[in-house]
C-alpha cells in the first residue's frame, strides 16, 4: 500500500523528469554518472527541504519552491514508515548508503508524463536511514548512477525534524 497520494505521485513524476534531465545533461558534458547528478544538482541550487503538511511530513532534496526534486522522503506522522522516491534509472532497487550503512529497497516504478519514478517503502529504523538521520549525509544509488546528499547545519535540523515526525505519534 502506498502512502503517496495521486497528486503527490503526479508531482513526483514531473520532478523525476526534471532530475532525469539533469543527469542526461551532465552525462552529455562528459561527467561520470556519480559526478553528473551531484555536480548539476549542487550547481542547480539543490538542498534539503522539510515540509509539514499536517498529518504527513516530507523531506525533499531539490530546488526550493519548485518541482525539481531528486530524492523525496515522505511519511504519515508517527507511522515509522517512509516512502522513498527518486528518478527511475534502471532496475527496481533504490540503494541508500550513509556512514558505511547500506540499505537496498525494492520498489515499483510509477510512470507518467515525465520520467518514471522509482518508489519504495522502508521502516525508519533501516540502517542507512538511521545513519542519514545521525549524519545528514546519504549516497543515493539506482541503476548504476549515484549522487551524494550532504546536509548543511540548517538542513541537518530538517533531517532530524523529518524523522522525529515520522516516529512520534501525532
Amino acid at each position: 500500500m502506498s502512502i503517496v497520494s495521486p497528486t503527490i505521485r503526479t508531482v513526483l513524476i514531473g520532478a523525476g523528469f526534471a532530475a532525469g534531465t539533469l543527469i542526461v545533461a551532465a552525462c552529455q558534458q562528459g561527467l561520470q554518472p556519480r559526478d553528473a547528478a551531484a555536480g548539476l544538482m549542487a550547481k542547480g541550487g539543490f538542498g534539503l527541504h522539510y515540509v509539514d503538511t499536517g498529518g504527513a511530513a516530507k523531506l525533499a532534496y531539490g530546488k526550493a519552491n519548485s518541482d525539481n526534486v531528486g530524492l523525496m522522503l515522505e511519511c504519515d506522522k508517527g507511522s515509522k514508515v517512509v516512502e522513498i522516491s527518486d528518478v527511475a534509472r534502471g532496475g527496481n532497487a533504490l540503494v541508500l548508503t550513509s556512514a558505511g550503512k547500506r540499505s537496498e529497497f525494492g520498489g515499483e516504478i510509477a510512470s507518467g508524463p515525465g520520467a518514471p519514478v522509482l518508489m519504495a517503502t522502508a521502516a525508519t529504523d533501516a540502517p542507512a536511514l538511521k545513519a542519514f538521520r545521525d549524519t545528514g549525509k546519504v549516497e543515493v544509488g539506482a541503476g548504476g548512477l549515484r549522487y551524494d546528499v550532504n546536509a548543511n547545519a540548517a538542513e541537518r535540523a530538517s533531517v532530524k525534524r523529518f524523522f522525529n515526525a515520522c516516529e512520534r505519534p501525532v
